[in-house]
């Protein structure tokens, strides 16, 4: 049986033409967070379970150093010709819990920022603690995390991926690990995303 663990899930949703949350587009929401003095103008940018890398590209043309990381074939092809594209931006086909700063293979760096949007709500939600690790070990001492979470609801209403979220949630497995700076309502959300997303950005707890 297929999981969202593997790249096959995946590769099979997108030549099903199932993927749901592929629309075509960078994200509205990013494209406005932009504009937000606490974005910051530079620094390298970790996208992990960067799909076809449309918000990898943008922050590419801001200027910032991109690593842009998936494993499924599909999503890779996609990253692979954006890197052709942007000198600035690397593709990496890599399970993203894989990712190591010190294997070259694996990432081989600490980031100034992790991006995230999509991928805490599209993994097995057993696995978002292994997640945060990632983030960890990756981000620099004095880096950022910028993650854009949604589905934020009171409560496991729909089955997933995505899977849900709530703040109760978040702030519980994040304690200990993340300092939680600001929370900054997401603007220019697609329709049906309004009102269910929210950037939050955050430290290291040294």
């Amino acid at each position: 049986m297929l999981t969202q663990n593997l790249p096959d899930f995946w590769d099979s949703l997108y030549s099903e033409n199932k993927d749901y949350w592929n629309f075509k587009k960078a994200t509205p929401a990013l494209l406005k967070f932009f504009e937000h003095p606490s974005c910051p103008k530079t620094g390298s940018v970790l996208v992990p379970g960067a799909a076809f890398g449309y918000d990898a590209e943008q922050w590419a043309i801001k200027g910032h150093d991109v690593l842009a990381v998936d494993f499924s074939p599909t999503a890779v092809d996609e990253l692979d010709r954006l890197s052709r594209k942007y000198k600035n931006l690397k593709s990496l086909d890599l399970d993203l819990f894989d990712l190591s700063p010190k294997d070259p293979k694996k990432g081989g760096q600490l980031f100034d920022i992790i991006y995230e949007y999509g991928t805490f709500s599209a993994i097995h939600p057993g696995r978002r603690d292994e997640y945060f690790e990632v983030w960890y070990k990756m981000l620099k001492d004095d880096g950022i995390i910028i993650s854009l979470f949604y589905p934020i609801v009171n409560g496991n209403t729909f089955q997933g991926p995505p899977h849900c979220t709530s703040e109760g949630e978040l702030m519980a497995r994040l304690g200990g690990i993340f300092d939680v700076i600001e929370k900054i309502p997401a603007q220019n959300s697609l329709p049906d995303r309004v009102g269910k997303e929210e950037f939050w950005i955050l430290k290291k707890i040294i």
